[in-house]
């Protein structure tokens, strides 16, 4: 199970740079930028 472990892992840190990226379409203090960036932290918390 130490694969399926290091592929979540993996996926999550995939998935954080992405959304990294997309914020930047938007501008602070939106409603969609402060949700991806209440997504990224929830995201990151389970790093």
């Amino acid at each position: 199970m130490v694969k399926a472990s290091s592929s979540i892992h993996n996926w999550k840190k995939e998935q954080l740079s992405y959304f990294r990226e997309y914020i930047k379409s938007f501008d602070p203090g939106t409603r969609e930028y402060r949700e991806l960036e209440r997504g990224i932290s929830e995201l990151e918390k389970t790093l």
